[in-house]
């Protein structure tokens, strides 16, 4: 209660013991049937009752105002840092549009120019040259746009509960195929650290999760050498109510200075980590992160040089006696 509300009940509480001490006196007025004030008396204590009656009546309307009125502000508040952050991410999206899109806009412009100018010809090589250059600038405008919204919060997830094992089944199916058809060695290790008759319990969005996993693996696909590991792994801490999905590569490892950017917008890597030159948006791991976000989750890196990548996300989970519900 708030030291305003106190000073009124303080108020009200000396009010109510004035009117009890006026009553006891009618309870006794045949000690006073003789005098003349008594009825006067009467007809003020009645007045004076029906004063309290309508200020505490007043006090109330008062005070259901002035919640209203801080609800109200509240709100207002809430709007308008909805309004900011919208207005921020409007601006950050036009610079990311305007910045990124130069360079592969003037290749092909220059592509263009060149051929219109019969500088070279119009031949297979350089028209696949610049479709590429197209579908990197598609690509690019629509994980920008999937960045902003998430930012927003303009992106509906549709949670649902999922034992931990099933998803990694689910990881599994998904991606070992591909995994392998792209000449990387595949492992998974068994779930971890989920005591006997225990069962771990996710909610997510399964489609969001398969998204950031496909991000992680496109990830360790740039930097992994042909033939190179890629490994799943999950652990489970009851303690923390978490649950952590690792995928690693056997890819040469991030400098220690840039693991603090590696989940910021359009961050490719250093050169030294490249197999090949970067391809891609440059927004995948950031689009991850922001998907992790939604989850109420945590997403991070581990390596070392030359000793590959470990990125992981954690989930909060619920443990769950087997045989119950």
């Amino acid at each position: 209660m708030s030291h305003d509300n106190n000073g009124k009940m303080d108020i009200f509480h000396n009010e109510l013991q004035f009117l009890e001490a006026a009553r006891g006196i009618l309870d006794h007025r045949e000690q006073y049937v003789d005098n003349e004030l008594l009825p006067h008396y009467e007809q003020l204590l009645h007045e004076y009752e029906s004063l309290v009656r309508l200020t505490t009546k007043i006090f109330r309307i008062s005070d259901l105002q002035s919640e209203n009125v801080k609800r109200q502000e509240t709100e207002i508040r809430r709007y308008n840092d909805h309004l900011q952050q919208m207005e921020t991410s409007r601006r950050q999206l036009l610079t990311d549009i305007s910045h990124e899109l130069g360079t592969p806009m003037t290749s092909i412009q220059g592509y263009l120019r060149a051929m219109l100018d019969n500088i070279i010809e119009p031949n297979a090589k350089y028209l696949q040259m610049i479709y590429n250059k197209t579908v990197l600038i598609n690509q690019l405008v629509e994980d920008l746009f999937e960045i902003s919204k998430l930012e927003m919060n303009q992106t509906k997830m549709e949670f649902i509960d999922i034992p931990v094992d099933d998803l990694l089944i689910m990881f599994r199916h998904k991606f070992e195929l591909e995994i392998n058809d792209r000449g990387y060695l595949f492992a998974m290790e068994p779930l971890q650290g989920l005591p006997a008759l225990q069962r771990a319990v996710v909610s997510v969005d399964t489609v969001r999760i398969e998204q950031v996993m496909n991000n992680l693996i496109s990830n360790a696909f740039k930097y992994t050498p042909p033939g190179g590991l890629i490994k799943f792994q999950c652990e489970v801490d009851a303690e923390q109510s978490v649950c952590t999905v690792k995928v690693c590569d056997s890819g040469p490892g991030i400098d220690e200075s840039s693991l603090p950017n590696v989940f910021d917008r359009f961050y490719r890597g250093d050169k030294s980590r490249q197999k090949q030159p970067p391809d891609g948006s440059g927004l995948g791991l950031a689009i991850a992160h922001e998907i992790i976000k939604k989850h109420n989750g945590r997403m991070g890196v581990d390596s070392k040089m030359g000793e590959g990548a470990s990125f992981h996300f954690s989930l909060p989970i619920v443990i769950k006696q087997l045989g119950t519900g």
